[in-house]
């Protein structure tokens, strides 16, 4: 006779000792994160757009939020890994709630773990800081370190989204519910910008570096001639 499983994750025999379920549905937890990233953005546009303009301004606040998130958000996960089944605060649910599109996040250290904690640790500790880097860079007028911080950051976002979706698609067994909405909304919805905006701005970057390096080319050329 088939156990009923005491968890809303796939694959259903999982075993998530302590599990506790989320206080908050999932409404009320998307209304708090929309509601943190507007504050987020609006406090850094109050700020930044005193000497940051136009399109670099928008990405600013973009680096700001993945910043941002990158140093709580995924902090939170990075240190609660392991007990977060049985955590009732907000931000556990919400990690509650997006784990139904990858169950990899309940699993606290066991099956297919690694994978994911290695990817949220090194966005917390090396892609956080570049994103911020590339802010203060932004903020002092510092090209170069600016140009190169987003390309770093911009890279490596990309390169850990397609790792995620690609070791997803290739899994033997799925880790999201068959429902839509966790795959496409979720799953997908909520990582693809990850890929996208990256691959603007490190397209935009690579073209300033390459426009930098032509003149001071000519420059060197005149100078010798």
């Amino acid at each position: 006779m088939d156990v009923e499983a005491s968890h809303p994750y796939v694959p259903e025999w999982l075993d998530l000792a302590g599990y506790v379920a989320p206080e908050h549905g999932a409404l009320e937890l998307c209304a708090i994160m929309g509601t943190a990233v507007v504050l987020v953005l609006a406090l850094a546009y109050t700020v930044l757009r005193r000497r940051v303009r136009g399109t670099e301004l928008a990405a600013a606040l973009w680096f700001v939020l993945c910043g941002t998130m990158h140093c709580t958000f995924e902090l939170y996960f990075v240190l609660h890994y392991r007990g977060l089944a049985a955590r009732r605060d907000v931000v556990a649910s919400m990690w509650k709630e997006y784990a139904k599109s990858d169950s990899r996040y309940m699993q606290g250290g066991t099956g297919n773990f690694a994978p994911v904690l290695a990817q949220e640790a090194s966005t917390v500790f090396v892609v956080g800081p570049l994103c911020w880097l590339t802010v203060y860079a932004m903020w002092t007028r510092r090209s170069a370190v600016r140009e190169l911080s987003q390309l770093a950051a911009s890279v490596m976002h990309m390169q850990s989204v397609l790792l995620y979706f690609g070791a997803e698609l290739l899994a033997r067994e799925p880790s999201c519910r068959p429902e839509p909405q966790y795959f496409y909304v979720y799953f997908v919805g909520a990582n693809l910008p990850w890929l996208v905006v990256p691959l603007v701005l490190a397209t935009s970057s690579v073209t300033r570096m390459r426009a930098q390096m032509a003149i001071a080319r000519a420059a060197e050329k005149t100078h010798t001639l």
